[in-house]
């Protein structure tokens, strides 16, 4: 399932997927580094650098204790490179990845890119994604971005602040293209409890039972054959 058919977040994994962050416009300022991408939704990581997370909660934070839908940024310089640290993500699935939990935080690395002369041509993006509920072991992301223009360039067109308007829904658990002036029965998604697995499992599973859950401490003669 694509949540932006729905209009839904798109979720924290959407930002290394190549058709919603193709293009991407890098503001830097002592105190603050900014990172906005727009594809079907809008994504903006602000990286507050030299502040610290807050560690009094479940997870390490800026604000208050409720999680984000991309999380909140700290980071810092060594030298040219950009060191960050993003905690307090809010749980959800992206389109052609997985789930993950309210555990996600990733270190990510933003190095300069030259060429033989010595010229910015760019940034080597490294991310290592940690998730002690959904990953098995950290994952490991990196992708080279190609600087296409300057802020003044006056031949490139700037990235587009983009708005979603609904016009897909989901009917009897079936993504539905529907005209204005359609009336149809809505039932309002728990945005909180993984509506994507809500809808799968009350229209595509029905009378169907979930197996036993296998008891690991379960030592009998006939679970031993």
């Amino acid at each position: 399932m694509w949540p932006s058919q729905y209009c839904w977040p798109e979720g924290f994994l959407r930002r290394w997927h190549e058709w919603a962050a193709y293009d991407r416009q890098v503001m830097v300022t002592p105190q603050m580094v900014q990172v906005y991408m727009s594809g079907a939704m809008n994504f903006v990581t602000n990286i507050h650098v030299g502040r610290a997370f807050k560690t009094d909660g479940p997870v390490p934070r800026l604000g208050e204790q409720v999680s984000r839908w991309y999380g909140e940024t700290i980071g810092f310089w060594d030298g040219d490179v950009l060191i960050t640290w993003t905690s307090n993500v809010q749980p959800w699935t992206s389109h052609t990845a997985f789930e993950h939990s309210g555990q996600m935080q990733s270190i990510e690395i933003y190095a300069p890119l030259r060429d033989a002369t010595g010229r910015f041509t760019g940034l080597s993006h490294e991310a290592i994604l940690y998730d002690t509920e959904a990953f098995v072991e950290p994952l490991r992301v990196v992708q080279r971005m190609d600087k296409r223009a300057d802020f003044a360039d006056a031949d490139v067109s700037p990235i587009v602040f983009t708005e979603c308007i609904q016009t897909i829904f989901p009917v009897e658990g079936t993504a539905t293209p529907l005209t204005p002036g359609r009336v149809i029965e809505f039932e309002v998604p728990d945005m909180y409890g993984r509506p994507w697995a809500q809808m799968w499992e009350k229209y595509w599973e029905r009378d169907m039972k979930k197996p036993d859950r296998e008891d690991l401490f379960d030592f009998s003669e006939e679970k031993r054959r």
